[in-house]
């Protein structure tokens, strides 16, 4: 499913999608994990701005996780941002710290230049399977999920990012889900994504191994 900003606006728009899969055991068959309702197992597309206003809860303070607040830093610091920042919810929450993996980088980063290439805000860019990026990255994955995230580029800084999947429901519940062990984070230059403006593609790809 593709998501088509609103025009005519100053600030930066911004956009984010979610979807987790598991399987209970080494079987071949994947099931989905019902966890807000139907809409959101659907790929449904959502707004930032429908937020419930969570995040406060759970978004670390300013000055804990470096580079957190510039859309300028380098791709490297906004990953250690974005990580450090996922994790803090995390610990906040109550949870296990999520440990970054090189496979599911990989796959962060092979889903972002998927959507990227298919000018597709979606988990399955071109008609490719949600869990593509994750098999072609060879992490063998008993829980697996991610959560997307399309923004300006240049004008989206890596809290504003774990913001708004914080502040949306489906989103943290994948980023607070207990199964998970690993992650991967990426962000890719998406040009023309949003309605014709460059974009970031911002990928967390979370699983724990089989």
């Amino acid at each position: 499913m593709t998501g088509s900003p609103g025009q005519g606006t100053d600030s930066p728009s911004r956009w984010c999608t979610v979807n987790t899969v598991a399987t209970a055991s080494a079987a071949v068959t994947v099931k989905t994990v019902a966890f807000a309702s139907a809409l959101a197992l659907a790929l449904a597309v959502v707004a930032v701005d429908r937020a419930d206003g969570a995040a406060e809860s759970y978004l670390a303070p300013a000055g804990v996780c470096r580079a957190a607040d510039d859309p300028f830093a380098s791709n490297a610091e906004q990953i250690r941002a974005v990580s450090c920042l996922l994790n803090w919810a995390r610990i906040r929450a109550g949870y296990g710290r999520l440990n970054r993996r090189p496979a599911l980088q990989r796959a962060a980063m092979l889903k972002g230049k998927r959507v990227a290439a298919c000018s597709q805000f979606s988990h399955t860019p071109c008609g490719a399977r949600v869990t593509s990026a994750v098999d072609a990255a060879g992490y063998r994955y008993g829980w697996f999920g991610e959560v997307l995230f399309a923004g300006t580029w240049k004008r989206i800084s890596a809290r504003e990012v774990v913001e708004a999947w914080l502040n949306s429901p489906p989103h943290r519940a994948n980023v607070l889900r207990p199964q998970f062990r690993h992650v991967g984070v990426a962000p890719v230059l998406a040009r023309g994504l949003l309605g014709g403006a460059d974009a970031v593609v911002w990928t967390a790809t979370f699983a724990s191994p089989r």
